[in-house]
């Protein structure tokens, strides 16, 4: 490469910079904050010689300023890395043979590609630390980038997606638990909006208040209204700053409620630990998932101090703090594993593994997965439609008999009739079928429950169905909406969503049948 026509792109006698995040940092500081959840130390960097030491610290500048956090991160790492594997003080031939040698195995080999990444950026930055040789050897190494979708291609029970039943039976707990006053709005909302989304959490944690609103703008399933979460898009090339571009998803009505009352729940609490009531542009600007120490924290009797501060990043959940509150309350949930026979194990991807399975599982190609992610494009995509073959052998269709014979869909108890439901529990209230102009069961418990019934009903221990009752109708209407919904090529979660709720409903005409012929 001609070196002639690399522009030193950056001033070295500035000292302070600000991060892709908008964060001030000091090239004389040891640490440098990238935003709200990085921070990296460069103190490793002190191993180099001087001159390599200003080259590699203006470089990192430069990912610091142009790229997320988490990427200038790595390149912190890999550079530290290099002097730790060869304790060669400068980049040379040798040097780069023998950190190429010692990551030799395929799956170690995006680890020379991400060195190489910096290396050649300090070249075009038109620093001399990496000279014509050393540029040329590493552009001759052809080097695989780091595996994508292993854990969607091998269906890991751990860190792959959900299987059907676990990420149905997370949704459904998440409604019967909220309902007994077993978790919180705020439990409940966060796990509800990680399985409608499949965002990352750098995504939900940037939610605002005002990210959720209803709008009229899509003609959806002849409903005029559409609940919206406005999500902020993560990855964008190009992009800087907090809450830079958006995304907007459409979310069910039974979500967006959840969320309306976990908000109402926060502007009470808040309101009440600062003694005064918020305006609407604070309460618009407040996290939808928060850490309440840290917003009371803040000064709210200088007004015009609060308006600066609440539309910044600060005031939000580091990733790390989130992706925790939802592992506890999923754990609260007491789902176990089919494959394992333990409880589950939870992280914030595997909500989003499941997402793009699901959609695969649907026919949808990689395009409208890549959409349905948020990927800019397909490459991450393909792995979900690869996973299909794999997933048809081990899994059934939801409507196969083995299947259904084996799950636990249905967790009530038949009754004779209404006159043995309140034998059983005092006044145990009629469950219908308004559609179909018809009644089904009785509620066992007398807590207040905002799911949709009679659908949810179904799925929950407490439903009591009647033996006669024409519970054929609710299947027939069921099946009817999951086919529809896969013709109109949208709203995969609830398709997903229903594929158990009918498999509960057949359980119960097997178990009226058995009950009544006995």
């Amino acid at each position: 490469m001609n070196k002639s026509i690399r522009i030193d792109s950056l001033d070295k006698s500035q000292n302070t910079f600000t991060s892709f995040k908008g964060y001030e940092f000091s090239i004389d500081d040891q640490k440098w904050v990238l935003d709200i959840n990085k921070t990296i130390d460069i103190s490793r960097i002190r191993n180099y010689e001087f001159s390599v030491q200003s080259d590699v610290v203006m470089t990192l500048v430069h990912f610091a300023k142009y790229s997320s956090s988490s990427h200038t991160a790595n390149m912190c790492e890999y550079i530290g890395k290099y002097f730790d594997i060869t304790g060669e003080n400068h980049f040379s031939i040798k040097g780069l043979l023998n950190y190429k040698n010692f990551y030799s195995a395929k799956k170690d080999e995006y680890k020379v590609a991400m060195l190489r990444v910096f290396l050649k950026k300090l070249y075009d930055l038109g620093y001399s630390s990496v000279d014509d040789e050393v540029y040329d050897l590493m552009d001759s190494w052809r080097l695989s980038g780091n595996e994508k979708g292993a854990a969607v291609l091998s269906l890991d029970p751990d860190e792959g997606p959900f299987s059907p039943f676990e990420f149905q039976t997370i949704i459904t707990r998440t409604n019967e638990y909220l309902a007994e006053n077993k978790i919180s709005y705020y439990e409940a909302a966060l796990i509800r909006v990680f399985c409608a989304t499949g965002r990352r959490p750098i995504q939900i944690a940037g939610l605002k208040i005002k990210d959720l609103y209803v709008t009229d703008k899509y003609n959806f399933n002849d409903k005029n209204e559409v609940h919206i979460l406005n999500i902020p898009r993560a990855k964008v090339r190009g992009a800087s700053g907090f809450r830079f571009a958006f995304s907007e998803v459409g979310i069910r009505e039974s979500i967006a409620q959840i969320l309306f009352e976990h908000i109402r729940v926060l502007e009470q609490t808040l309101s009440n630990a600062i003694n005064r009531e918020l305006l609407k542009q604070e309460v618009d600007e407040l996290p939808l998932f928060y850490d309440l120490e840290k917003l009371t924290e803040l000064d709210w009797g200088d007004e015009k101090e609060i308006s600066k501060i609440l539309p910044n990043e600060i005031i939000h959940l580091p990733t790390v703090q989130l992706t925790q509150k939802l592992k506890d309350a999923v754990r609260k949930l007491g789902v176990r594993s089919r494959e394992t026979g333990k409880p589950i194990f939870v992280n914030a991807y595997r909500f989003r593994y499941t997402l793009g399975t699901n959609a695969a599982r649907q026919k949808a190609g990689v395009n409208v997965i890549a959409k349905l992610l948020d990927h800019h494009d397909t490459q991450n995509a393909h792995c979900y439609v690869e996973s299909v073959p794999e997933i048809a052998q081990q899994i059934s269709s939801i409507m196969d008999e083995s299947l259904r014979k084996y799950a636990d869909a249905f967790q009530g108890k038949v009754v004779k009739d209404e006159i043995e439901a309140q034998s059983q529990v005092k006044d145990a209230n009629r469950i219908s079928y308004v559609e179909q102009d018809c009644d089904v069961g009785s509620c066992g418990t007398h807590q207040y429950c905002n799911d949709y019934a009679p659908i949810a009903c179904y799925l929950c221990s407490k439903f009591m169905p009647w033996a006669n009752a024409p519970h054929h109708l609710v299947l027939e209407q069921l099946i009817k909406e999951r086919d529809d919904l896969i013709a109109m090529g949208c709203s995969l979660e609830v398709a997903a969503v229903n594929d158990r709720t009918i498999i509960a409903v057949q359980q119960v005409i097997d178990a009226c049948k058995e009950f009544n012929h006995g």
